[in-house]
């Protein structure tokens, strides 16, 4: 399967993710509830699209955007204990820019694993990327804002929040590997019938 893109269809491609993002974020579709208290995001899996299909660039781009978003919902209509910390930018969008790193890191690194099929790849990319991502948001919180941070998780420390989140983390890793997988199932789908169109005009 080639996911080559040229210059202009990784803008157009990074414009869209970037848009979805924000279409998630403000709808709330990109939040799946899991109950009255509970919900799991996949408002970070675009970042990791980006990262596979586009590049670097296009992944620091949305992960950017998911920050700011983020920062600007915590700014305007705070819903949680937690929520006022991320008009800090280095909690909000900090640790959403280096998901874009890691993302894209993870991506070539299994990409150049011998043999490993790209869907492959990009199902292990989402999932340990969105592992990061809890590690990064709740370390970073912790980091900058640890007095704060404490105090709004009741006394816990950094170890015991990731110990509470850690089901609510896997959840989302395996959400985010099926989305992924399922994206690059549907483009390696998509090229094997291009080639086949082409074979059978020429």
């Amino acid at each position: 399967m080639n996911n080559t893109l040229t210059r202009n269809k990784k803008i157009a491609l990074t414009a869209a993710l970037s848009a979805l993002i924000i279409v998630l974020g403000i709808t709330k579709l990109g939040l799946i509830p899991l109950g009255p208290a509970a919900s799991i995001t996949i408002l970070h899996v675009p970042i990791i699209l980006a990262a596979c299909l586009a590049g670097l660039p296009s992944a620091l781009f949305t992960g950017a955007v998911f920050g700011i978003m983020s920062l600007i919902q915590a700014a305007m209509s705070p819903s949680g204990v937690l929520d006022p910390l991320f008009v800090n930018p280095l909690i909000s969008v900090l640790p959403r820019i280096l998901l874009g790193l890691i993302a894209w890191a993870l991506w070539k690194l299994f990409n150049s694993i011998p043999k490993m099929s790209k869907i492959a790849s990009a199902g292990i990319t989402a999932f340990l990327s969105t592992v990061c991502h809890t590690l990064l948001v709740i370390g970073c919180l912790y980091l900058f804002q640890g007095a704060a941070a404490r105090e709004g998780m009741g006394g816990a420390g950094y170890f015991a929040v990731i110990g509470m989140l850690a089901p609510q983390a896997a959840l989302e890793a395996v959400a985010a590997t099926i989305i992924c997988t399922a994206v690059f199932a549907g483009l390696y789908i998509s090229s094997k019938r291009k080639s086949k169109l082409s074979s059978d005009k020429s």
